[in-house]
């Protein structure tokens, strides 16, 4: 699952309050009023606050319950190797959970998507793992190529390396 990272979130705090803040002092200016320097402080610390703390965790509590309700069974004979919060892109976008066993990658929406298609890819089918960038500088995309297919998994920017690595480890031992 998806792990809060502290620094991240310090980070965000700061950058995303004194950008509310400037914004918020550049229209008061705009419109004639003069900068006060408490109500930038307040602007910054409240905004910053919430938007860097306060939204991630929210936002944390809320994806683990929805992750917890969706479900996919085992086999008997595969065991769990890492699981975590993915959006799979196809012709539409499904958020959901995405598991990784001795077997296959798999991939279940959630319930609050309308399209509830499965994925499901046996490794031993799988013959390339491709990382790829948001915007050039997110690292939270990786595509599988099977056969003339692709499957496009968007995760946490701070586990794609792990997704990418374990799914060429036990893919290479299918084979």
């Amino acid at each position: 699952m998806v792990k809060l990272n502290l620094k991240l979130m310090i980070v965000q705090t700061i950058i995303m309050g004194f950008t509310y803040a400037g914004v918020m002092a550049l229209f008061g200016l705009i419109w004639g009023e003069k900068f006060n320097t408490w109500q930038f402080i307040f602007n910054a610390t409240f905004f910053g606050i919430f938007m860097g703390i306060l939204f991630p965790v929210i936002t944390k509590i809320v994806t683990d319950r929805v992750l917890k309700k969706t479900i996919i069974e085992l086999e008997e004979d595969e065991l769990l190797v890492y699981e975590g919060a993915s959006t799979f892109k196809s012709n539409f976008s499904a958020g959901g959970k995405l598991v990784l066993t001795t077997k296959r990658l798999a991939f279940k929406p959630h319930n609050l998507n309308s399209k509830k298609t499965f994925v499901e890819i046996p490794l031993n089918k799988i013959t390339e793992v491709e990382k790829q960038n948001t915007y050039g500088f997110i690292h939270n995309i990786f595509i599988i190529q099977k056969a003339n297919e692709k499957f496009k998994f968007f995760v946490a920017e701070n586990e794609r390396d792990v997704w990418v690595s374990k799914i060429t480890e036990y893919s290479t031992k299918a084979l």
